[in-house]
């Protein structure tokens, strides 16, 4: 089963600005009339209850969104991209996966409503958005803004109402398809089952999903077994149905190890409502010592809860998955305890872009001197001159005024800048004069 994988997104870019000039007979020195660029797709995470796997994103684990188009003269503003959705199971964890290998929670898909996880680009301004009283030749526009690129890692939770746990080769293969239309594959040795199955439970006229969980071993919230793998998928279950082996030497301290697994790999999983259950009642040595484990796991359970007298404390029972005896109570059981418990989802959110993708600098500036030249930071200022010929005495004036705005030239002026000095804005110098 394909439950954790990594994906690249790169979001669109924002179509460039256009440089252009009205042209027309009788009008030899129209105004500017360069159009914006269109701005670039987003993509969205979408909850989908077809998929249960992420294996159609494992070998197709890197998205690009279409960017924007570019402007055109005649006040032509390019047309924005097509945004990309990626469809994903419904209980995908998504977190951002960062150069160091550290990730940082993002969001949980737990409906079907989009979520914006990479952000398009913005459309740069053609000339016409430069034209001032004091500029009536503006030959500068903006190169389209990046469209993000996030490395994200899912990581898929299942959800369901009810978790199957047990040792291996207890009877939970048996016990679901006993329940349901699920057919597990069910034989005499350990780790038959050998990645989660989910199947839907009607009974008592309450429907619910009941999740097996391949057998746990000691050391299981180590790894050992796969139990990161197995345990994963049981952290968002209302409730456990913890099944014991009837003929295990110690089925007592079965009941033990895999609820100390539980509490290792997650405290909130040891203290969710949990019916014991002893399986294989139809052999006839079960039958005959039911009443003495009866007592021993009561004891226990009585100790572990520290003797709490809490309603959801079920008794155990005691069934015979083969011939069913006894699993009908264990159902109506189940459905009672559930309807006293609310639905415990992860709370949805706000659908817009979601917290944790790095936010880029819309406004932010500064000026610092580095070697003799007078480093530009500004995304907004290398946007423009990405596409300036700098070579243009007019492009050189206008930047300067443009950089007079924001603050910068007044910052250099008290730097000491002066006529032959390197000025660099991103990947371009330039000389001022």
């Amino acid at each position: 089963m394909i439950d954790t994988v990594r994906i690249n997104l790169h979001a669109g870019d924002g179509g460039n600005g256009c440089v252009s000039f009205l042209r027309e007979k009788y009008k030899p020195h129209g105004g500017p009339n360069g159009g914006d660029g269109g701005g670039g797709g987003d993509i969205y995470l979408c909850g989908d209850t077809s998929f249960n796997t992420l294996l159609h994103l494992k070998f197709n684990s890197t998205t690009y969104a279409p960017r924007g188009a570019h402007g055109k003269g005649k006040d032509q503003t390019g047309g924005n991209a097509g945004d990309v959705t990626i469809k994903v199971p419904v209980g995908t964890e998504v977190s951002v996966l960062a150069k160091d290998g550290s990730k940082t929670f993002l969001v949980d898909i737990t409906d079907t409503a989009p979520v914006v996880v990479a952000e398009g680009g913005r459309g740069g301004w053609g000339n016409t958005r430069y034209v001032s009283p004091t500029n009536q030749e503006p030959v500068l526009a903006q190169r389209g803004e990046r469209g993000q690129k996030v490395v994200l890692f899912l990581e898929l939770k299942l959800l369901a109402d009810v978790g199957l746990l047990a040792r291996p080769n207890a009877g939970k293969s048996t016990l679901i398809s006993r329940c349901t239309a699920a057919k597990p594959r069910v034989a005499a040795y350990p780790f038959t089952t050998v990645e989660p199955v989910l199947a839907v439970v009607d009974s008592h006229g309450e429907p619910f999903v009941m999740m097996e969980v391949p057998g746990l071993l000691e050391g299981a919230h180590e790894g050992v077994g796969l139990g990161h793998e197995f345990l994963r998928h049981a952290e968002r279950a209302r409730v456990y149905v913890h099944l014991l082996d009837g003929l295990s030497e110690d089925p007592v301290a079965d009941w033990r190890m895999v609820n100390n697994e539980l509490r290792q790999f997650n405290a909130a999983m040891a203290e969710k409502p949990q019916i014991v259950v002893v399986n294989k009642l139809d052999v006839t040595e079960v039958r005959e010592g039911q009443e003495a484990l009866r007592a021993d796991l009561e004891r226990a359970m009585a100790e572990d809860r520290g003797n709490s007298a809490d309603e959801m404390i079920k008794p155990v029972f005691f069934i015979s998955a083969v011939s069913g005896e006894g699993v009908d109570a264990l159902l109506g059981s189940v459905v009672e305890l559930l309807g006293m418990l609310p639905r415990d989802l992860p709370v949805p959110v706000e659908r817009s872009v979601v917290a944790g993708i790095p936010a880029r600098p819309r406004a932010a500036w500064s000026v610092r001197k580095e070697d003799g030249v007078f480093v530009v930071e500004s995304e907004e200022l290398e946007r423009m001159v990405a596409m300036a010929d700098t070579r243009d005495p007019r492009v050189l004036l206008q930047v300067w005024r443009e950089m007079s705005k924001r603050g910068m030239a007044q910052r250099m002026s008290e730097s000491g800048i002066e006529p032959g000095d390197t000025i660099r804005i991103g990947s371009v110098e330039i000389e001022w004069f």
